[in-house]
């Protein structure tokens, strides 16, 4: 028994000598996972659209690309609502994912997952566009975005309580749209999560959703 006591206190004599052996931890920079902003400055985002549709030698059409926004902007007359290089606005744009999945824009609109876009009826197409389009912000990850887990409330084109927009970031500055029911949100919104962010151009900046977004059904 005292044989063991005595190494015991042998090991509590030595262990602080072998701490200081011990290299000191550096402390932890936490990176955010936020994208350089693409710039277009040069560009409307209408112009810049005009870069983005599917190559013809495909027989679909690229999900990450805007043949489908671009078919809508034309039939819904809104062309200069992307296109003013006065405005200075946010853009929330429409990839072709959004728009012809299961349970998407087309098959919202239409009743077909296909589309066409113009089987959709022009003044619901509408609103919903300009549901993705929030006036006079510029907003980035970071600003006016500036604490994650907060709700931020905006304006769209679509006017009154109906037209607000929820923005929220994560620790990680990821951007999530209408992620929860908070007034004047509706128990019929629609969230989703930004896809590509940060890209600036002549009259704004965007980003790109795979899925569309709403307050109330169109």
């Amino acid at each position: 028994m005292f044989s063991h006591l005595k190494y015991f206190f042998i090991l509590v004599l030595f262990l602080p000598l072998i701490g200081c052996d011990l290299e000191v931890q550096k402390p932890f920079e936490f990176v955010p996972e936020t994208n350089d902003i693409a710039t277009y400055e040069n560009q409307t985002v209408w112009e810049w659209l005009q870069t983005q549709k599917s190559p013809s030698s495909l027989t679909a059409v690229d999900q990450y690309k805007f043949d489908f926004l671009i078919d809508a902007i034309e039939y819904t007359g809104l062309v200069e609502e992307f296109n003013r290089k006065s405005d200075r606005r946010t853009f929330l744009l429409l990839n072709n994912n959004a728009f012809d999945d299961a349970n998407k824009i087309l098959q919202t609109l239409t009743g077909k997952v296909t589309g066409p876009v113009r089987a959709a009826d022009k003044v619901r197409l509408a609103n919903l566009l300009k549901y993705h389009i929030i006036d006079k912000e510029y907003i980035t990850q970071i600003d006016p975005l500036k604490a994650y887990g907060s709700d931020y409330f905006f304006q769209t084109l679509n006017e009154g309580d109906n037209g607000k927009i929820l923005l929220r970031r994560d620790e990680r500055y990821t951007v999530s749209v209408n992620p929860a029911t908070v007034f004047p949100l509706t128990a019929t919104r629609r969230g989703t999560t930004v896809r590509t962010h940060n890209l600036r151009y002549a009259n704004g900046i965007a980003h790109v959703l795979n899925d569309y977004t709403r307050n109330v059904a169109f």
